[in-house]
């Protein structure tokens, strides 16, 4: 801390700008004035306080990035965002998003890619702009299909790619998306997706990125989780569960309850690093990220979680103010600390 006091990190960061007051016969000025006052760098070293302290996480997957304007930009997000993983981005980043993310890391926040990751070779393969055919993957990154250990060579050719993309545009790591079999995720061959993963993780430790997981949070899809060894569920940075369903504490409690069960030696750590979500794609659903996931603690807190985010985060720009059901939520997670 800056060593001042005040009421600061949610409620100080929820804003991105100050707004002057002012008496009511100043509005009767003829001429135009501009009431935007520009945050302080007391502000962003608070901001950065914030970040670094103890506190639940904020977190979405962001679609449709552009890098322009407020509602397809990172940096229209509320400033206490914690990170985003940027949903569906591969290929080279424009200009603007390449600068949109640069403003976003500067205030604190992290973003990082994130796909379907089930093939080896998925989304970056050189003439393919999603899942090649098997024989082009198999030619182009050195594998054939059941054999393990040159399917496991590959895995970690492609971790190397992402990595250097990462590497290449200042990205803070990848979130794989765990949902579907193919040649990098196996349950015959388990061993294949464990070394893609311990491959990020070598590569993006010197420099700090995170690698992420996100599975579907619902106990029958636990099988994917159950594939992952040991020493990857400790190194990954958060598990963000597609838990866009469970619309009361009891359910989001028992769905963790099955997690515990197949990993209880490591379940307290597995909490510390989970992010139950809620979506915005379904305005049906929407309404369980405030009524449910933002007061949801395991058992009432018997063991704590990471925090909470969002699928297609930005959809909540929409109101006043933009990302209201955010802003609560940050909120609500951290209330100001007064000293």
């Amino acid at each position: 801390m800056k060593g001042f006091k005040s009421t600061i990190f949610a409620a100080a960061a929820l804003f991105t700008a100050s707004v002057a007051v002012t008496s009511c016969s100043d509005w009767t000025e003829a001429e135009a004035e501009d009431f935007y006052t520009p945050p302080t760098q007391e502000y962003y070293d608070n901001l950065k306080d914030y970040f670094q302290s103890p506190h639940k996480v904020m977190f979405g997957w962001f679609g449709n990035w552009t890098g322009n304007g407020p509602a397809n930009s990172l940096t229209g997000l509320p400033d206490s965002t914690d990170f985003v993983s940027l949903w569906l981005c591969w290929g080279p980043l424009t200009e603007a998003q390449q600068a949109d993310l640069k403003a976003f890391q500067a205030r604190g926040s992290r973003g990082v890619l994130c796909w379907l990751a089930t093939n080896i070779g998925e989304n970056i393969t050189p003439g393919f702009g999603g899942v090649p055919p098997l024989a082009d993957a198999e030619a182009f990154w050195g594998f054939t299909n059941g054999d393990s250990e040159s399917m496991c060579a590959a895995a970690r050719k492609y971790a190397d790619a992402i990595a250097d993309t990462c590497e290449k545009y200042n990205i803070d790591g990848f979130d794989m998306d765990i949902e579907a079999t193919g040649t990098l995720i196996s349950n015959r061959y388990p061993e294949i997706m464990n070394e893609f993963l311990r491959q990020l993780h070598k590569r993006f430790e010197p420099a700090g990125r995170w690698v992420v997981l996100d599975i579907p949070g619902g106990t029958s899809w636990l099988n994917y989780y159950d594939m992952l060894d040991d020493d990857v569920v400790e190194f990954v940075k958060y598990i963000c569960w597609q838990t866009y369903e469970l619309g009361s504490h009891s359910s989001v409690d028992r769905f963790f309850d099955a997690v515990k069960g197949y990993k209880p030696d490591l379940f307290e750590q597995v909490l510390a690093k989970s992010i139950p979500t809620a979506t915005f794609e379904r305005a049906k659903d929407k309404h369980i990220f405030n009524d449910t996931m933002q007061s949801w603690k395991y058992k009432g807190g018997l063991f704590p979680h990471a925090g909470i985010g969002a699928y297609h985060i930005e959809y909540d720009y929409a109101g006043n103010p933009d990302y209201a059901c955010v802003r609560e939520a940050i909120s609500v997670m951290n209330p100001p600390i007064n000293n």
